[in-house]
């Protein structure tokens, strides 16, 4: 009999290990079930154990070991093992909870049917692998990706390349793939178990260089003689996890390229200004000489809607677009192009406040301003962090004044606006609402491109989807983001801004209250390098990344085991600064 050691592959359970007993020896690495409180699930395998060995310690338990149930298979490679450790330790998170965000949940009901590995071998180094640094618009890294897997493949070795989202992958796989069709394996959420399992199966016993192409969930796949790992659009805030604690699966790329003994290329435009740091500390190269400057031919115009609003100085009232913005539109709409417009918040306006005192209508529980959104009860305002709904018809809680006046741009009020501005023109909303699932996202983009004059209203959510360029896109709202108290938040806009410029075949109108903001000049000029250096100046004057690292702590519990947990954390710490 021997003791196995394993560590469930699911989100939210609270112990880290497990042990179990079974027959025959399992190597690590393998996929077993488990019943774990009653279910079964699907666990990794970290060691066994001859039970003669760990005798005296069974002896010493309190309980009985279970037995592991089912049929075990070898289908994560050591690197990924060794990879996963890193993260685990790196965030404090069970490994299994870190390979269930980077596997396939579809695969894992089926790793009984999945090949098991062959004796792989791992590409040994004498010194660290390298971090290559790719800053180019896309038709420029797919030229480098090109150029990188005729290399690779040319040394007989592979790449995994993954990218932040399905449509980014399909237009990537389609890109890449010609001329070596039986060389490109895709692998996404998108397809059925069975042709998962398929590509799966593909890759593992592929006995020539492969180019493994997915979302984040691909890097769990076993690539043998794996020698380039790619991080498409690298700045996508996607690869962040939205589980507590967050984890950064692009972190998690860097580690399975660094076990696996592979070159990392982390590609962007812009990149991020931690990545950026890179270079300048030496710690990173650059894969081809950095763009600098757009490539396109686009008129950008920044509009600077102050002078706009003093027009309705008289009351707080306003329109999405200014009188400049809504006549360039019209243009362009005259001549059957299409127009996409942007707009950083979902709803009819992220901030109501009262039109007589000023007080803003937060949420009732944590005191955040709630936006006000569209039912089909009619209007509400909604706390986007704790879910809460109040009447639309409420009152000012400071003055008891019902003459509450809407602030700032939600996508909701600018299509009433279009609507009423050009109804002759087909409007179309692209949110997370409208496009619940990547199949009706592709199904809205493509109604768009079929029609002309055609006007398309989004958040960030439409941006891989404009998978080609249009005549005109226009920024309604990035005051909204450049506002937030998050010391990213200049990089988010400008890393929105700049993929809105490509997305724009003749012109970028970007309306704003803030044109003298550092990112709004750096898009207006096409020089990023200058709100690169100053950046890193504020960064390292604040001691903010990269040149710290910060560190959340979570803690769950009742109220008085959470308010105990508080205030040890802050005795313990006290040498620290604490913020929160």
């Amino acid at each position: 009999m021997f003791t196995v050691r394993v560590s469930p592959i699911a989100r939210g359970v609270p112990l880290d290990e497990l042990t179990f007993f079974s027959r025959d020896a399992i190597q690590a690495g393998s996929i077993v079930q488990a019943e774990i409180r009653k279910r079964v699930q699907p666990c990794l395998v970290l060691s066994s154990h001859s039970a003669a060995e760990d005798k005296l310690a069974l002896e010493s338990t309190r309980f009985t070991l279970k037995k592991i149930s089912g049929h075990a298979r070898l289908v994560v490679a050591p690197y990924l093992i060794r990879a996963l450790e890193r993260v685990s330790v790196f965030y404090r998170v069970p490994l299994g909870a870190v390979l269930a965000e980077l596997t396939f949940t579809s695969l894992l009901s089926v790793a009984r049917k999945l090949p098991e590995l062959q004796n792989q071998s791992e590409t040994q180094r004498d010194t660290p692998p390298e971090v290559l640094i790719l800053q180019a618009e896309p038709e420029g890294r797919i030229g480098a990706y090109k150029n990188l897997t005729r290399e690779t493949f040319a040394r007989g070795r592979s790449l995994t390349l993954i990218a932040p989202s399905l449509v980014e992958v399909d237009a990537l796989a389609k890109e890449l793939s010609r001329g070596i069709e039986e060389s490109v394996v895709v692998l996404t959420s998108a397809l059925t178990p069975k042709k998962l399992r398929a590509a799966w199966e593909r890759v593992v016993t592929a006995t020539t260089p492969m180019l493994v192409i997915g979302t984040p969930p691909a890097l769990s796949v076993p690539v043998p003689n794996l020698d380039v790992v790619i991080v498409e659009r690298e700045s996508a805030r996607s690869y962040i996890t939205r589980h507590i604690p967050p984890l950064s699966l692009r972190l998690a790329a860097e580690y399975v390229a660094r076990e696996a003994g592979a070159r990392l290329v982390l590609a962007d435009y812009p990149v991020r200004v931690e990545t950026r740091a890179r270079l300048d500390a030496h710690t990173a190269e650059e894969l081809i000489r950095a763009q600098v400057r757009p490539a396109g031919a686009q008129l950008v115009t920044v509009i600077d809607t102050r002078a706009h609003d003093a027009k309705l100085k008289e009351r707080r009232t306003f329109t999405p677009l200014s009188i400049n913005g809504r006549d360039e539109v019209r243009a362009v709409l005259a001549r059957k192009g299409r127009v996409a417009i942007f707009s950083a918040r979902k709803g009819i306006a992220p901030l109501t406040v009262c039109n007589d005192c000023g007080t803003p209508v937060t949420d009732p529980t944590t005191g955040t301003p709630m936006t006000l959104i569209k039912t089909p009860t009619g209007n509400m305002f909604v706390s986007r962090q704790t879910g809460a709904l109040v009447p639309s018809h409420t009152v000012c809680r400071t003055c008891g004044s019902w003459n509450l006046v809407t602030l700032g741009i939600g996508v909701d009020r600018v299509v009433e606006y279009v609507k009423r501005e050009f109804p002759k023109s087909a409007v179309i909303t692209f949110t997370k609402d409208t496009t619940p699932s990547h199949k009706a996202a592709l199904k809205l983009s493509q109604n768009f491109y079929d029609t002309e004059g055609a006007i398309m209203v989004g958040t960030e959510r439409m941006l891989p989807y404009l998978t080609e360029p249009i005549e005109q896109v226009v920024v309604a709202s990035i005051d909204t983001t450049l506002s937030l108290p998050a010391w990213r938040a200049g990089e988010y806009a400008l890393q929105t801004l700049s993929a809105l410029r490509t997305k724009a075949l003749e012109s970028l109108i970007i309306e704003t209250r803030k044109p003298d903001n550092p990112v709004i000049r750096a898009i207006a000029s096409g020089n990023i390098a200058d709100y690169y250096r100053d950046e890193l100046e504020l960064r390292s004057s604040y001691g903010y990344p990269p040149f710290s690292l910060f560190i959340s702590l979570f803690w769950t519990g009742t109220e008085s085991q959470c308010k105990d947990t508080a205030d040890h954390i802050a005795k313990t710490f006290a040498h620290r600064d604490l913020v929160g």
